[in-house]
């Protein structure tokens, strides 16, 4: 039976994952950072035949824990899904290193210790596939998302350096770029407009995209059928974009110089904020 390794499984794209895979027939070990509170997954594990394993990717040893464990109950692992990440944006002048610190531990650093510990039983058996859950934020800066956007940036890079060091062992690697997805970071407390000063208009506007994209999300469940096809495809590629918006501002962007894009970002007014990237980007994303 093959095996699959997720982090991030509480709840979201983590849970999602888990449960696909495990209803295609794979021996699924879904990691969580704190299991005893996760009652969603533990109850998904008993139905489906899941292994629930704790792990917190900012620990060297509790990866290299989980690791070992799934290793020693599983005989190896055919597939690593680097989910796990947290948000943390906001503009740059305003947003505490500690917390960028805190974002880069988790969504890049947490993903680098799982690669780097399941890498050497994949090269043994020269054979694997990663995957990186990214962000369609690690391929667009917008105005606002600050650490979490660099944080992503640098998981895209890094999965990109690692596709070309690893495929002479069989091994792929690919990442997965969701646009806004309904999972329970939205249902959190953010933080007050009033608290980003000289700064709100781009913070507004974001909020702006992931209000009016939450009218009709991507579900987790599609992205966790992206994941599957990034595993099993006969045809792999190294980026996939999950989400018609993901797909849609892609394709804006790529139209617009980068000297464009800090043009059109860069623009004070709302009104003509919005009449600039719908005029590049398309209708419908905004309001």
């Amino acid at each position: 039976m093959r095996t699959i390794l997720i982090t991030g499984c509480s709840s979201g794209i983590g849970l999602a994952t888990a449960r696909h895979f495990a209803r295609k027939g794979w021996k699924v070990f879904a990691g969580a950072r704190t299991p005893a509170t996760a009652n969603e997954l533990r109850d998904a594990a008993s139905e489906l035949g899941m292994a629930v394993v704790q792990v917190d990717v900012t620990s060297d040893e509790s990866v290299g824990a989980c690791v070992a464990q799934v290793l020693q109950r599983g005989g190896h692992v055919d597939a690593l899904v680097n989910n796990a990440g947290i948000g943390g944006g906001g503009p740059l002048e305003l947003a505490s290193l500690a917390r960028g610190h805190e974002t880069f531990e988790t969504n890049y650093f947490g993903a680098v210790r799982m690669m780097q510990a399941v890498l050497p039983s994949m090269r043994e058996r020269k054979s694997g596939a990663i995957v990186n859950v990214t962000s369609l934020a690690g391929r667009v800066a917008l105005a606002g998302h600050g650490h979490y956007a660099a944080s992503k940036w640098a998981l895209e890079a890094a999965s990109e350096c690692l596709a070309s060091e690893v495929k002479p062992f069989g091994i792929r690697v690919a990442t997965i770029e969701p646009g806004v997805v309904l999972t329970p970071i939205f249902s959190k407390s953010s933080t007050p407009l009033t608290e980003y000063g000289a700064y709100q208009a781009p913070v507004r506007r974001l909020w702006a995209l992931f209000g009016k994209q939450l009218q009709k999300p991507t579900q987790p469940g599609d992205v966790a059928e992206a994941i599957e096809h990034a595993v099993e495809t006969k045809e792999p590629k190294l980026r996939y974009l999950v989400g018609s918006d993901a797909k849609a501002v892609m394709a804006g962007r790529a139209k617009l110089t980068d000297e464009e894009w800090v043009v059109v970002q860069g623009v004070t007014d709302d009104e003509e904020y919005f009449a600039g990237m719908e005029k590049s980007i398309g209708g419908g994303l905004f309001r």
